[in-house]
């Protein structure tokens, strides 16, 4: 078969396979470029994946069960355990964590 049979015959199924194949490398660059949205955290002295959770679960709204799960799965944590020095990245996008952790000053204080 040459070319041309195969355009005339299959011309369809080309462009849609191409098409296809256009908005999938498209999804993929999206995807990819926003994936660093999550925040980084350091771990203090005492703390745990269960106090990290208590204290920032309620700003990627999941469960504390979920959270804890998300984060030894992520930043592979075997054993459940972190050190203090050691930076986790949490489910909480960057943006909430900034608004939430700022604080207001009055000019007369």
């Amino acid at each position: 078969m040459t070319l041309k049979l195969i355009w005339d015959k299959f011309y369809v199924s080309i462009i849609f396979v191409i098409t296809c194949l256009v908005l999938g490398i498209i999804l993929m660059c999206t995807v990819i470029g926003s994936g660093s949205e999550y925040s980084e955290v350091d771990v203090n002295e005492g703390d745990s994946i269960w106090a990290l959770a208590d204290q920032y679960a309620a700003k990627s709204d999941m469960a504390k069960a979920d959270f804890v799960s998300w984060v030894e799965k992520e930043n592979n944590l075997t054993d459940g355990h972190v050190k203090a020095g050691d930076s986790v990245v949490i489910p909480v996008h960057e943006t909430k964590l900034q608004r939430s952790d700022s604080t207001i000053q009055l000019a007369n204080q």
